[in-house]
């Protein structure tokens, strides 16, 4: 995992909120240097470009996620459902924890135009299906899980509920419990809500337990 130093977080952190907010042709490097009080001449000596710095923090948001899951596969002590139950909350964490690069992301989904930052995305989620995918095909060898599972589906439920949280969530507080006052409360409650939910769904889908 590429180890990045504490000038370079902050410039990366700065820029993430910047594309998520402004849009990335709506930000300037000049922009960034600005917010992350650096020179321009620092963000080209450490990215090279403005290009170069979004590829670098789709790479820096994915890599955590990648070591993650070789762990998870790795890991004997944990049963099949378990693993996928530790992946469902590591995403829910994730992309709620990062709203500025999920942002980011769906926009870059949607850019018709073609782009490195495209084709990373759609490399990235490639390989992580292709790491994630064993957890349940393993399974089924075993008999744990059922035959009849599309993984590519499953994984797509997985990052499409999550990410029409994001966006919904105006609508969602409404229905919160009186006690969920502060935004603390609402980001425990939610985190919870949205867990509890797919892990019956996932569990109903791969074990035909309800």
């Amino acid at each position: 995992m590429e180890e990045y130093s504490e000038k370079q977080l902050s410039i990366l952190k700065v820029a993430e909120r910047l594309f998520a907010d402004q849009g990335f042709h709506g930000t300037s490097v000049r922009d960034i240097a600005q917010e992350a009080d650096v020179n321009i001449a620092m963000i080209s000596y450490y990215f090279g470009s403005k290009d170069k710095l979004l590829e670098t923090i789709f790479r820096f948001r994915m890599e955590a996620s990648r070591k993650f899951i070789n762990e998870l596969l790795e890991n004997d002590t944990l049963e099949p459902l378990d693993k996928i139950y530790s992946l469902i909350d590591r995403f829910i964490n994730k992309m709620l924890g990062e709203q500025y690069f999920q942002c980011i992301m769906s926009r870059e989904q949607l850019n018709s135009q073609q782009s490195p930052v495209r084709d990373l995305i759609w490399q990235l989620k490639g390989e992580m299906l292709g790491l994630m995918q064993p957890i349940v095909t393993n399974a089924q060898e075993a008999g744990i899980f059922h035959k009849d599972v599309d993984v590519e589906m499953l994984m797509t439920t997985l990052f499409g509920t999550i990410h029409q949280v994001i966006p919904a969530q105006h609508i969602l507080k409404k229905s919160a419990p009186p006690e969920v006052i502060s935004d603390e409360d609402y980001g425990a409650y939610i985190r919870n809500r949205v867990s509890t939910h797919l892990k019956k769904l996932f569990k109903a889908i791969l074990t035909h337990e309800f």
